[in-house]
């Protein structure tokens, strides 16, 4: 089964199971095991997915800091040069960001990001997960906000 769609997360959000759908995306067509793992680390509060403004999270744009060489970098684009070519009918995943200590953080969908970007679409969806009743009130207040 393929889970990397918005469509697939909305239809498990549905049905009160959005945190089920991110650790079958992330351990299977997310291929971000990593992120799946530390998820479930301690109690996690997820909310959406939301079509949100993503340029008004403020997260960095362009290659993440961490890829240093320039064979990184071409690699980084390469995936995002794919990603625009095939948008068009393309139902994406959504991104995966963590709000905390008064920050956004995609923890995935980089990529998919810096292509949206490039495409100056400014709203996707997006599933935020916080850590603390704090930011998940946060989070509830910015979603009601984002008109």
């Amino acid at each position: 089964m393929v889970y990397g769609t918005t469509g697939c997360a909305m239809e498990y959000a549905r049905q009160g199971a959005i945190d089920e759908w991110l650790q079958l995306f992330l351990r299977n067509d997310g291929r971000n095991v990593a992120l799946a793992d530390g998820l479930l680390r301690e109690p996690r509060v997820y909310t959406g997915p939301v079509k949100v403004d993503i340029t008004r999270l403020g997260i960095e744009e362009g290659a993440p800091s961490y890829l240093t060489t320039a064979a990184e970098i071409a690699d980084f684009y390469a995936i995002v040069d794919k990603m625009t070519a095939g948008y068009s009918g393309w139902d994406m995943p959504p991104l995966i960001v963590n709000y905390a200590d008064g920050q956004f953080e995609i923890n995935d969908g980089r990529h998919r990001n810096v292509a949206l970007h490039q495409m100056n679409i400014t709203h996707a969806p997006v599933i935020f997960w916080t850590s603390s009743e704090e930011d998940h009130v946060y989070i509830a207040e910015y979603i009601s906000r984002r008109g």
